[in-house]
């Protein structure tokens, strides 16, 4: 006598149908069911239901009643799962009217997309409860029959995380083999298949009648316009060569082929938007009446025959060793070889008294496995998201997902979550995350929560002498705890004294804190100090000093060489010359996507050039160089024409060949033979055929306008 129990029997319409086809087996018919569910309420309805059917069909089972879930597992051979968590309200409305604000439309989402990772999330929590439950109190090699959504998601956490013997049901396999015979007006009992993929987007891999291939018949009704049934599926058949196994409404919200592109698109494909919510309400609706219709006053219950729900037959093929094949979601353990390993795939399953026993696919066609990979990175990610707490994966498991990929921009797709998190946990419906750095995928913890100290001198330092240097020291607290250290100061050569010893800091979780502090670093031509503490959550970033590089200009008219380089490129190559107060530079600039942007120069193809005074004066000319054969090619720092300077250009598919001449006297050198700063940004559309733009300086840093002490010093002459 088998004990078979059912976690959800609060879904009565559907408890009835699996227990009248468990009893109406003889061998099963004195099996104990066990009921369970946390709404006394429906749970009694349950059991009354449950007692007329064993008394309508006159066999000697027995029933349990139960809300304790762990009483209802104790013993059992078989648990079968109908829960929903979060029900109709709050949870599915949450999963739809958040994301809509954004932009974001649905038709069911109960199995992918931003509606089936938060079911994911707050059903799989309770999955992995009632496996442990029955890993640890039910019968030796109990199984565990689920039929509660999003399947895939749920059934890998389980079996990643305890991995009792499982096997997820869908009805989508059996039923839509059915309406394709309807769709192609074939006999039905003379109609054979074998599919596979993964839940809710398998594929008919055969499709036979009497022996022959039936596909043809399918595609034909493309050429028929009368015919307007299933749009989607037949769409995506037609482009993909194989029929999916759920729904047009499903399918619809799994490809990002459809509801993004509006609603022109959405009218066409007959997408429902909001279907589930209207079949929640219409059940919610007629609830009362289908609870009259199980427990009426006249203790009667109609009984239907067997339906072709899998469950009974698993019990059944197990307990009496008659062998069945039937479609199951069970872990890939190299069934289907072009798939992920211990994903969890939809194909046939060998059911007796050895249990299950999946059937070996091998590869997919090319195609089908791609779509479905699709699907699997998003369920993978949020079984990951809800095994580990890491809140980031939820935000990749949205941002992979096909169709909120296809309808939103990433800041929307965080600020979506964000608000769904914040819904859910305020339901009840999600414990804690581990926080992410803000707006970013990456955790809080480890790499977040880091205090970064920076030190920038307040005056500029044009050497390192051995005498005390002012610095200002900035710490930022990007972690969600408040920080309080001692910090001392080291170098290359080692520790570097600070006026007055070490030097305590406080700052609050995400703030920031600045100081002077002043240092004496030992004489040297070269220097990298930063901050340090034994607080490990401090990063110290170091403040680079070096000598200025000097290029000697020999007499007027001759040339020095200038390069800069990017990634193996000669991303400027030239020859620089001074004669009097003219520069000179002449060369050729790599750019295979030459594009100008007057409004900001920065972001496109230009040469910004950089010259200071070596004495005297304090102030730095910045003047943008656009390469550009007609129009304004030299702009000053507020973007306006500049007669300073020159510059011509001959561009050609490659790049540009260019003269620059300035007047150093009008970029504020009034002594060129004194020498002066200078320093290159080359800003550049395309290098190559294999980068995209760049932006680099003559001394590696892209910064120059916030300091002059990484530019060359140019002299002349002698």
């Amino acid at each position: 006598m088998a004990k078979i129990t059912l976690i959800g029997a609060g879904s009565v319409v559907f408890a009835k149908n699996l227990i009248s086809d468990i009893l109406q087996f003889p061998e099963l018919s004195d099996s104990t069911i066990a009921l369970m569910d946390i709404d006394p309420a429906r749970l009694e309805t349950a059991r009354v239901m449950t007692e007329r059917v064993i008394r309508k069909l006159g066999v000697k089972a027995r029933v349990e009643a139960t809300l304790d879930r762990r009483k209802a597992i104790a013993g059992a051979n078989y648990v079968i799962c109908t829960i929903q968590v979060g029900g109709y309200k709050p949870g599915t409305v949450i999963d739809f009217e958040i994301p809509r604000k954004y932009g974001l439309l649905q038709t069911i989402g109960d199995t992918l997309g931003v509606g089936g990772v938060f079911r994911g999330l707050r059903t799989i929590p309770k999955i992995l409860e009632i496996s442990r439950d029955i890993a640890d109190v039910g019968a030796p090699g109990c199984t565990f029959l689920n039929y509660t959504n999003p399947m895939a998601m749920l059934c890998m956490a389980s079996d990643k995380a305890v991995g009792v013997p499982m096997v997820g049901l869908c009805h989508s396999v059996q039923g839509t083999s059915q309406q394709l015979a309807n769709y192609a007006g074939l006999d039905y009992k003379h109609v054979t298949y074998r599919v596979a993929g993964i839940n809710h987007m398998a594929f008919f891999l055969d499709y036979k009648y009497r022996g022959q291939d039936a596909y043809p018949l399918l595609f034909n009704l493309l050429n028929d316009p009368s015919f307007n049934q299933d749009k989607v599926r037949f769409e995506m058949m037609r482009r993909l060569g194989y029929f999916v196994t759920e729904s047009s409404e499903h399918q619809s919200e799994y490809n990002p082929h459809f509801i993004h592109f509006g609603k022109d698109v959405i009218s066409k494909f007959d997408v429902p938007i909001d279907e589930y919510l209207r079949r929640c309400e219409s059940i919610i609706a007629t609830w009362k009446k289908a609870e009259a219709e199980l427990i009426g006053d006249d203790g009667d219950i109609t009984v239907n025959p067997q339906t072709h729900e899998y469950g009974s037959f698993i019990i059944h093929s197990m307990e009496t060793n008659t062998p069945r094949v039937i479609y199951g979601n069970v872990p890939n353990t190299g069934l289907i070889t072009n798939l992920p390993d211990r994903c969890c795939v939809e194909l046939p399953v060998l059911v007796d008294a050895q249990g299950l026993q999946p059937t070996h696919i091998g590869d997919l066609p090319p195609q089908l496995a791609a779509i479905c990979r699709t699907n699997v990175n998003v369920q993978e990610l949020t079984v990951e998201a809800a095994l580990t707490g890491k809140r980031e994966h939820i935000y990749h498991a949205v941002m992979t997902d096909p169709h909120a990929a296809a309808s939103l921009p990433l800041d929307k797709i965080w600020a979506m979550c964000d608000d769904l998190i914040e819904a859910h946990q305020k339901a009840g419906l999600l414990g804690d995350y581990a926080p992410t750095i803000a707006n970013t995928g990456r955790a809080l913890a480890g790499t977040g929560d880091k205090v970064i100290a920076s030190l920038e001198p307040v005056k500029t330092v044009t050497a390192i002498t051995g005498r005390p240097i002012t610095f200002e020291l900035t710490l930022v607290n990007q972690g969600a705890k408040p920080f309080a250290g001692k910090l001392a100061f080291v170098s290359d050569a080692g520790a570097v004294p600070v006026k007055g010893g070490a030097v305590s800091v406080k700052v609050a979780a995400g703030t920031t804190v600045t100081k002077r502090v002043t240092l004496t670093p030992v004489a040297a031509e070269t220097l990298s100090i930063r901050a340090v503490c034994a607080d490990a959550r401090m990063l110290g970033r170091d403040y680079v000093f070096n000598a200025p590089r000097i290029v000697a200009v020999p007499a007027a008219g001759q040339t020095v060489p200038v390069e800069i380089e990017f990634m193996a490129n000669k991303l400027l190559k030239g020859d620089l010359t001074v004669k009097g107060a003219n520069l000179e530079v002449t060369g050729r600039i790599i750019d295979t996507d030459v594009k100008v942007q007057d409004g900001a120069p920065w972001d496109a193809s230009v040469v910004e050039l950089f010259v200071r005074p070596a004495q005297g004066a304090t102030n730095t000319s910045q003047t943008f160089l656009l390469p550009r054969v007609k129009g304004a090619t030299v702009l000053d720092r507020a973007l306006k024409p500049s007669k300073a300077a020159t510059f011509k250009v001959k561009i050609d598919k490659g790049g540009y060949d260019f003269v620059l001449k300035a007047d150093l006297t009008k970029l504020g050198v009034k002594k060129p033979s004194d020498g002066f700063y200078l320093d290159f940004i080359v800003g550049a559309g395309a290098l190559g055929d294999a980068h995209g733009a760049c932006r680099v300086g003559w001394n590696g840093k892209t910064n120059s306008h916030a300091a002059f002490t990484h530019y060359a010093l140019v002299t002349v002459g002698a």
